[in-house]
């Protein structure tokens, strides 16, 4: 049995090694090769480290000439998989040294879960809302600008966030979040990776979207618990700071994409 991560780093300064380096601790019964696709990165902490990992053979870099985006980054990496299963990993994530093989060991067990999602948490030890309900269009609107903290709207909000979920138990969800999801390399061939129109944000959902369509079971799994230390890149407090970020039109450009793919599916 085999495990393939994929990693896409992108700047993340530090990130990349203290995820290798949890990842290199890991215990079980598998093998696991650790792939690297970095997008043209320019800071020197992340690509010394890296360069350094892949002479060592602790990795497998390949760097790109310019930023591909996420998606197909990925896909890109996956593509030089071996692995039985497939663990797309960001940069920003630890797994705990159980967590593999947990996953591995439930994928093993119910064949017709096409995507597991592990239980995310930030690093004070607050669940991170990693999975969701389909929404619409609006709902993202709301999760991303001030809108959604007006009392009007904050019921609607929760429900999007799932924060009415029971995030202790194992259940099958619509989607989750692409910074940790393991997916057997077979069903990941069937749907052919993540779709490469979209360059940053909503690629994860999406991948979600099409293994459901494939007839398999997106399922959260918080048995296996990663620690992430994200950073929101598109949301501010204030609306016409959001209006100048590039990241925040990013994730318009894709949510466009998203429901113009997915409506009325």
């Amino acid at each position: 049995m085999k495990v393939s991560v994929i990693i896409v780093n992108y700047n993340h300064k530090y990130f990349p090694k203290l995820a290798v380096e949890a990842l290199e601790k890991s215990k079980g019964d598998f093998e696991m090769e650790i792939i690297v696709v970095d997008n043209a990165s320019t800071d020197p902490e992340s690509l010394e480290f890296l360069k350094k990992a892949d002479e060592d053979k602790r990795l497998v870099l390949v760097r790109q000439q310019k930023n591909v985006g996420f998606g197909r980054g990925n896909n890109v990496g996956a593509k030089l998989a071996e692995g039985d299963y497939i663990f797309i990993h960001n940069p920003d994530v630890q797994v705990g040294e159980e967590s593999i093989q947990q996953m591995v060991d439930y994928l093993k067990k119910h064949e017709d879960v096409g995507i597991l999602g592990p239980q995310l948490v930030y690093s004070s030890g607050k669940v991170q809302e990693s999975c969701r309900r389909n929404m619409g269009f609006f709902d993202l609107v709301l999760n991303r600008t001030f809108l959604g903290r007006l009392p009007m709207f904050q019921k609607r909000v929760k429900r999007y966030l799932m924060e009415d979920f029971d995030h202790s138990k194992v259940q099958e969800v619509d989607l989750v979040t692409g910074a940790a999801m393991m997916i057997p390399k077979k069903v990941w061939d069937s749907v052919g990776g993540f779709d490469e129109r979209y360059f940053l944000f909503m690629e994860d959902f999406d991948l979600c979207r099409e293994v459901a369509k494939a007839g398999f079971k997106v399922v959260y799994y918080p048995e296996a618990k990663l620690e992430h230390y994200q950073k929101r890149l598109s949301r501010d407090s204030s609306f016409l700071k959001t209006l100048r970020k590039k990241v925040f039109w990013l994730h318009v450009s894709s949510a466009l994409k998203y429901f113009w793919k997915w409506k009325g599916k």
